[in-house]
């Protein structure tokens, strides 16, 4: 799709025009921007070149590896939600002891893959110090799922 405007252009999905089970996915160049039902996105004035998908939501909802790993000092945790759920990621240490919890909230089903869109750590503890080199775990809670993964900053 072509749009061209001297005015921003605003995209609205009502509920009925999303499919069950699915998501759509507007692509500006290299981003991507998943509206559900009931979503709005504007594009500013100019000239775009919009790319409009219909992308099935993940059957699982899954814990996937960090990126980069081993990573300094940000790293980004993708996931994906099978079911409109809350989510909580924790960061713990070696020792297990937790050294920082991240509280999304409720997101609805979809793919958080892109750095956009993933859990985003900083490196820093809850009081804003950066953690040492060496290996820690992150986990994520949404709804009944629980799943844990290890991961490395290297400094």
């Amino acid at each position: 799709m072509r749009v061209s405007s001297p005015d921003p252009v605003h995209l609205i999905v009502e509920n009925q025009q999303v499919p069950k089970g699915h998501e759509l996915v507007i692509i500006e160049g290299k981003v991507e921007t998943a509206l559900t039902a009931d979503m709005e996105m504007e594009l500013d004035n100019g000239d775009w070149e919009v790319i409009i998908n219909l992308r099935p939501l993940p059957k699982a909802t899954q814990l996937l590896p960090n990126y980069p790993n081993p990573f300094n000092p940000e790293t980004w945790i993708p996931f994906q939600l099978a079911e409109d759920e809350i989510v909580t990621t924790k960061i713990y240490d070696l020792t297990g002891k937790q050294i920082r919890m991240i509280e999304l909230g409720h997101l609805p089903a979809g793919n958080y893959v892109e750095s956009g869109k993933a859990i985003y750590w900083d490196g820093k503890t809850e009081s804003g110090e950066l953690v040492s080199s060496g290996t820690y775990f992150y986990q994520i809670e949404a709804g009944d799922y629980q799943a844990t993964r290890k991961m490395v900053i290297l400094k």
